[in-house]
């Protein structure tokens, strides 16, 4: 069960955990409510109404603008071996052109110009939500595998033909307007923790400089900062052996262009209620401690 769906669940034993060790992080999310209300929107959510691709998406341009390489990335690689072996239901035939012709893509970027590499985004958006999914195609994906026989030399400009206009300027405006505001060399694109297979597997969006960012397209952040700050906070205790030297933690807001961060330590303190400072390797132990208790690693 992933780290998302175990903060949903009442009974999960990150829930609990939650529950008796950070029981104060709710209250102070609704603190911090209003100046999220407060924030601007500068890129409303289309009319196609695909948000939760639309964020995907713009995650993946993120990581083109920072020159990722996306053959390391263990979602789409993972997922390209589960093809292989389970099958997308699409067909043996694409399941092994798809598991050959994604290996190949994922080690050479898209070029173009930015519509071009953001529709190449939403296409990697398809990839990632399929590979999530174990085979929950959409009809683009679907659409992209049934070309893959009839193409001589397949390239990003063929695969990111179905994408939709609409979409495809969404994430190149999103991406945009936070151009400026992206970090440069040195940022670390979807780390994973030695946490990380204890809740299935969890995979953050950016670390910059010891800080520890998610990055969110909601065109209301607040109706779900209790749930988002949870999550931000299961990433951070995650870092069992304090691999990435976190220091603080924040949300990077794309459709709003803000950046909203929080020292880690008096995060903690926040969150547990306390006035002293909270020792974060302790707190780690015990949910490390508690996830071996539950059958994690």
């Amino acid at each position: 069960m992933s780290l998302t769906s175990q903060l949903r669940s009442k009974d999960s034993w990150v829930n609990q955990f939650f529950k008796n060790e950070l029981g104060k992080a709710t209250d102070f999310a609704k603190r911090q409510g209003p100046a999220v209300k407060a924030l601007p929107l500068k890129i409303p959510l289309g009319a196609h109404r695909q948000a939760a691709l639309v964020g995907i998406a713009f995650d993946y341009r993120v990581r083109l603008h920072l020159g990722a390489n996306l053959g390391e990335s263990k979602v789409l690689n993972h997922g390209i071996t589960r093809m292989q072996i389970v099958g997308s239901g699409l067909g043996h035939t694409i399941d092994y052109a798809w598991a050959a012709l994604a290996t190949r893509l994922l080690r050479e970027p898209p070029v173009g110009d930015e519509l071009t590499l953001a529709r190449a985004s939403v296409v990697l958006a398809w990839l990632d939500a399929g590979f999530r999914s174990g085979g929950g195609w959409s009809e683009g994906m679907r659409s992209i595998a049934e070309s893959i026989d009839r193409l001589d030399t397949p390239d990003w400009h063929h695969f990111s033909a179905p994408v939709h206009e609409d979409i495809a300027s969404e994430v190149s405006a999103l991406y945009r307007i936070a151009q400026d505001q992206l970090p440069g060399s040195g940022a670390i694109c979807g780390p994973n923790f030695a946490g990380s297979l204890a809740v299935g597997g969890a995979d953050a969006d950016l670390i910059v400089e010891n800080c520890l960012y998610d990055i969110k397209t909601t065109v209301n952040p607040r109706s779900t900062l209790v749930k988002d700050l949870r999550q931000l906070i299961g990433y951070a205790l995650l870092d069992w052996d304090s691999e990435y030297g976190l220091d603080q933690v924040g949300f990077f807001y794309a459709r709003q262009a803000v950046y909203m961060t929080w020292p880690l330590s008096e995060l903690m303190v926040e969150c547990t209620g306390g006035r002293e400072p909270v020792d974060l390797g302790t707190l780690r132990g015990r949910f490390r401690a508690l996830a071996a208790s539950e059958g994690g690693h």
